[in-house]
């Protein structure tokens, strides 16, 4: 190699197999130990690093299709959903309300249509509204 540095590394290269190989390893989740074969490839390749909890295949919740919209209450499949939004699965708001959001004039009443009274100098956003609901 021409005293030339490799950018290719071989660090960490067996850390999956050695992990594989062992006998049992321990899921942090239901406390038993179970033989690798009971673990995802995904979660051997990540019980090598700091601070990563071991999670048997029993005890991985199942892959979430659908979510609950916090606004108009209809469950409805992920494509209705910003991805930001399929984040935080208790607050989802889905596309339709979100454009409805958008395109309402915070001035106009839907009861009567006709303008309501509001500060003038009234400046809080819907994430003001929800950060305000968290700290409280």
């Amino acid at each position: 190699m021409n005293g030339e540095k490799s950018s290719h590394s071989a660090y960490g290269a067996n850390r999956q197999g050695s992990l594989a190989r062992k006998s049992a390893l321990h899921c942090t989740f239901c406390k038993r130990d179970k033989p690798p074969n009971s673990f995802s490839n995904t979660q051997i390749e990540k019980a090598g690093s700091p601070n990563h909890l071991l999670r048997c295949k029993q005890c991985t919740p199942p892959q979430q299709l659908s979510l609950t919209c916090m606004l108009c209450a209809k469950t409805k499949s992920l494509s209705g959903f910003a991805k930001a939004q399929r984040k935080n699965a208790e607050r989802a708001r889905c596309l339709r309300c979100m454009e409805q959001r958008e395109n309402d004039d915070p001035n106009i009443s839907e009861d009567s249509g006709e303008n309501v009274e509001e500060d003038d100098d009234h400046t809080e956003t819907w994430n003001d509204v929800l950060n305000h609901s968290i700290r409280n």
